[in-house]
């Protein structure tokens, strides 16, 4: 059953037991699909042919044939997919993943702003994965002893040859462990405090080295790494529509509405009703 912290429900995988699933994309969902929703676990599309749309946290991309889409839990998706569409769906929990390093890995490339696309009108790129997708897909549907560990290792080894398929910038920087840890801390405490002298504090490390992070690796500064963190929350409650302006400003740890109003003025020229009403048209189109 979805969780409905506010009325974007949370879906959790169609079994408990089955932490990794794989199914068609047009398969019959356990939820309605039509609305903007949220996953609690991954989802990994590939289309084999396109069509339609995919709306990921308020980006929306358009459908392509031989591409691949990855949606992170606690985002807010909305797939429109035209009927000649189809393709592979593999849904899993992060437990579901027990390299540590592999699990940084997708977290980082949801930090990048590009988490989304890992390839797109690639014919190469989707023969090249085909047979591990088969295999996974053979192996979900196998009852043989050890059915789980092999899925997570066939599981883990798409997932490193998908990200290895990723175009990274030429000269783009291995991002730091400190920055790593900034990044995990922001995404967990931003509500309780948005003072980069409280990460600062927790994380042992001066506001010159963290700034210098920061700007190499994601080209912004520490205050904005919060400031956007706290945004995307704050569309992500605007669009849900059932929250008043003044609980999402207490909620996201603002000491007002009116200062919850001037941030969002600030940072978008936009004021909170006309965000509520620019993210949930484009949830309508």
């Amino acid at each position: 059953m979805p969780h409905r912290g506010n009325s974007i429900p949370t879906h959790a995988l169609a079994s408990s037991r089955e932490p990794i699933q794989v199914r068609p994309i047009a398969h019959q969902n356990h939820y309605d699909f039509t609305r903007q929703h949220r996953h609690g676990y991954f989802e990994v599309m590939f289309f084999l042919q396109g069509g339609g749309t995919n709306l990921i946290d308020f980006v929306e991309y358009e459908v392509r044939a031989n591409a691949c889409y990855l949606i992170y839990p606690g985002q807010i998706h909305l797939l429109r997919r035209d009927p000649g569409s189809h393709g592979h769906l593999i849904q899993f929990e992060e437990a579901a993943i027990p390299s540590t390093k592999l699990q940084r890995r997708l977290q980082e490339k949801a930090w990048s702003g590009h988490g989304a696309v890992l390839f797109e009108e690639d014919a190469g790129a989707m023969a090249q994965i085909a047979p591990l997708l088969h295999a996974i897909e053979a192996r979900a549907q196998a009852q043989v002893g050890e059915r789980l560990e092999v899925l997570q290792h066939l599981l883990q080894a798409l997932l490193w040859e998908l990200l290895g398929m990723v175009q990274v910038p030429a000269g783009a920087p291995a991002m730091d462990a400190e920055l790593y840890t900034f990044l995990q801390m922001v995404d967990a405490k931003f509500r309780e405090d948005q003072r980069v002298t409280f990460y600062l504090d927790r994380l042992a490390i001066t506001e010159k080295r963290l700034a210098t992070l920061t700007q190499k690796s994601l080209g912004t500064s520490p205050l904005q790494v919060i400031h956007r963190r706290m945004l995307l929350e704050a569309k992500r409650l605007l669009v849900a529509g059932e929250l008043p302006h003044k609980e999402i400003a207490y909620d996201l740890g603002f000491d007002s509405p009116a200062s919850f109003s001037a941030f969002i003025k600030k940072k978008t020229g936009l004021t909170a009703t006309e965000i509520q009403a620019q993210v949930t048209e484009i949830h309508k189109q």
